[in-house]
């Protein structure tokens, strides 16, 4: 579960001493990219008001278009966003400790998997620190939010403001004033004619501003365009637009600018502040080091007049370094002769991390099975002596311990020969690197450009699972999509796999291939599908198999349709990963070639069991498998196949990429049944 988190330490960290009369706002939402950056910016940068935005969660349930991370990993680049973001917007922010477990349908499954308790007491102690006079939220706190963690946010900052209006005394007389929702026509079609009052606020913000020397609008939306990994980069806007708030609980408040914008020369004269951030001279640290990292808290008044920093009174341009005060956050910072500065969160690190060239070994017989795995050396300390565990009915054909002496930062390569002991039954675990007695975690390098680099450390355990296959030969090309395991997950079915790539595939790339699989969203980030539909379109004909895994039902489509044959998408989704399958045509080879499909095969699955489900098909195709959550109907478009010409076409809304990675054996019968059955 993701920590609480009451830090605002990015790049850089500042104390704002501004006019005493500056209205402090708290807007409260469940996910990163939940929050209104364009409203956030203009109080923000325009009207000089304080503004922070809490995210119940990191956002590590969600979808990544960008690269291949998810969960904590994922988790880690949503909330850098965020903060990147705020950069921008100039807002503060906070985090709470909620896990993002995916798709919720009802605030009563949210609060089933949330602490609501614990959250709320976070969400006082953000408060409490913040002191805002006005609370926002994103939703309503009704089932209007669409998805649970939503309506739960909402609920949890009226929860918030009731509970902190009971402790006024205890807080010497103060409490937020109101809650506000910040609605708009998505939720009520008639707010443009409705008429303003009490409890409903109509704001007109953007507009360019010359002393920020761009559009109000422009800042929201680059603001909102940090959330790369959700897809949201958009063109600039500019100009104003209409922003509604509607009374939740409180009093009215006014929303007249409360303070001197940037555009007035008084706000230079009202508002002085302290740089200050905390270095140090290594990004990552570890107990095995015997050289501890330097830590140094700087701090320069950049104000015409002196500044408190602290206890201690700055002169302006004072600059000050102290030895950092233990626990506080650090970066490392250095400078790049063309990209400038650079910077980035000093971390602990274990002294060892460990990478497999697969994330679950799937044994469909009892053949030997090598792997390759890759050590890191973090610590300082250069000798290493490693032990390898296996679970019962698993034999290591390799040594059992490893000692080698490696440069800091450097790898060493080993590989490793796995096999099933003849006459046992194998039991599902893990193979684990252990050293000092402690397993060796793996480490996923959060890489990219507009966020900080950093390292997430995970679980290092490699799954195995015996999941016995007889599997006919079969060539599979992949045209890869946006970060799933298809081609590793066929590769360890003993498939032979072919990379293609839609804008440069021929029809002489799928010569031979029995069937071709799309990766997850293909069809809405990976270029040239229109082309790929093209060139498949007779090869399917012909007895090609082609099996599309998951697009989203959204505008920005990189072909016209998914396949040869027409059907729609709708956003129907199956969010308990427990909920029960019905097959609707039990005798279909999809299910009983190479391997019957049975309940069994959903069993042990991880957060969901799809999403994006077909809405309408044509009669050409026939749908496989039915459920539902609690409560609602049948949905029975998440498996729909039909025949074309003397190949089949099939779209597969399950979340098969999700259990690939942790191992689940009916995920891999299903993916070996989707492209071999019949064979």
């Amino acid at each position: 579960m993701p920590k609480f988190s009451l830090t605002f330490a990015w790049a850089l960290s500042f104390t704002v001493l501004s006019a005493q009369n500056a209205q402090r706002i708290l807007y409260v939402a469940a996910h990163p990219d939940d929050e209104n950056t364009r409203l956030i910016a203009h109080w923000s940068r325009a009207e000089g008001r304080k503004v922070a935005y809490v995210s119940l969660t990191r956002g590590e349930g969600g979808q990544n278009l960008i690269g291949p991370e998810l969960g904590e990993a994922l988790g880690a680049i949503r909330e850098a966003e965020l903060r990147a973001a705020r950069q921008i917007d100039g807002a503060e922010q906070y985090f709470t400790s909620a896990p993002d477990f995916g798709f919720s349908k009802s605030p009563e499954e949210t609060f089933s998997l949330w602490n609501r308790e614990q959250i709320l007491e976070e969400l006082t102690a953000v408060a409490l620190e913040f002191r805002p006079d006005v609370l926002v939220t994103r939703f309503p706190p009704d089932a209007r939010a669409g998805h649970g963690h939503h309506t739960a946010s909402a609920m949890l900052a009226l929860e918030l403001f009731a509970r902190l209006d009971r402790e006024r005394a205890a807080h010497g007389g103060w409490a937020p004033q109101a809650v506000y929702w910040n609605t708009s026509s998505w939720w009520a079609k008639d707010l443009e004619s409705a008429a303003p009052s009490d409890s409903l606020v109509r704001l007109q913000i953007g507009g360019y501003h010359e002393a920020l020397g761009t559009s109000v609008l422009q800042i929201g939306t680059q603001a909102r365009s940090m959330h790369k990994s959700q897809g949201f980069g958009a063109e600039n806007e500019h100009g104003f637009r209409t922003e509604y708030l509607k009374l939740l609980a409180g009093s009215p408040r006014a929303w007249s600018p409360a303070t001197p914008t940037p555009a007035d020369p008084e706000y230079a004269r009202a508002s002085g502040r302290v740089w200050h951030e905390v270095r140090a001279n290594r990004p990552w640290y570890t107990d095995r080091d015997s050289v501890g990292v330097k830590r140094v808290e700087l701090a320069v008044n950049e104000s015409s007049k002196p500044l408190m920093w602290g206890d201690q009174l700055l002169a302006p341009g004072q600059r000050v370094e102290r030895q950092a005060a233990p626990g506080l956050p650090a970066w490392h910072v250095t400078a790049d002769r063309v990209h400038g500065e650079q910077r980035r969160p000093c971390i602990q690190a274990d002294p060892l991390s460990v990478a497999a060239d697969v994330p679950a070994v799937v044994a469909t017989s009892r053949r030997t099975i090598a792997l390759q795995v890759r050590f890191t050396r973090w610590a300082l300390a250069s000798s290493f002596a490693v032990q390898v565990r296996l679970p019962m009915g698993w034999k290591l054909l390799s040594p059992a311990q490893l000692q080698w002496t490696a440069e800091p930062g450097s790898d060493s390569i080993q590989a490793f020969t796995v096999i099933l002991q003849p006459g046992t039954q194998p039991t599902d675990g893990a193979l684990e690197f252990v050293l000092d007695g402690q397993p060796i975690r793996k480490v996923t390098l959060i890489r990219y450009g507009h966020i900080p680099h950093r390292e997430v450390w995970e679980d290092g355990g490699i799954p195995l699972r015996y999941v016995p296959m007889k599997l006919p030969a079969c060539r599979v090309g992949v045209i890869e999509g946006a970060g799933d395991d298809a081609a590793l997950a066929l590769a360890q079915l003993g498939f032979t796999v072919r990379s293609l790539d839609p804008k440069r595939m021929t029809a002489a790339d799928l010569k031979g291939l029995d069937a071709v699989v799309t990766g997850v969203r293909a069809y809405n980030a990976t270029p040239g599908m229109d082309r790929a539909n093209a060139l498949l379109e007779p090869w399917i004909r012909r007895g090609g198999r082609l099996v599309m895994q998951y697009a989203t039902a959204s505008s920005d489509r990189t072909a016209d349709q998914m396949g040869p044959i027409s059907f729609e998408l709708g956003r129907q989704r199956v969010t308990r990963e427990d909920a029960a399958p019905t097959f609707l045509v039990p005798q279909h080879p999809l299910l009983n070639s190479p391997n019957a499909i049975s309940a069994r095969d959903f069993e042990g699955w991880v957060q969901e069991r799809g999403l994006y489900f077909a809405q309408t098909w044509p009669a050409e195709f026939t749908p496989l498998v039915a459920w539902s959550d609690p409560g609602e109907p049948e949905a029975k478009g998440a498996l729909i196949t039909a025949k074309y010409g003397h190949g089949t076409v099939t779209y597969c809304a399950l979340s098969l990429f999700r259990q690939w990675r942790e191992g689940v054996p009916g995920a891999y019968r299903l993916l070996a049944n989707l492209v071999a059955h019949g064979r």
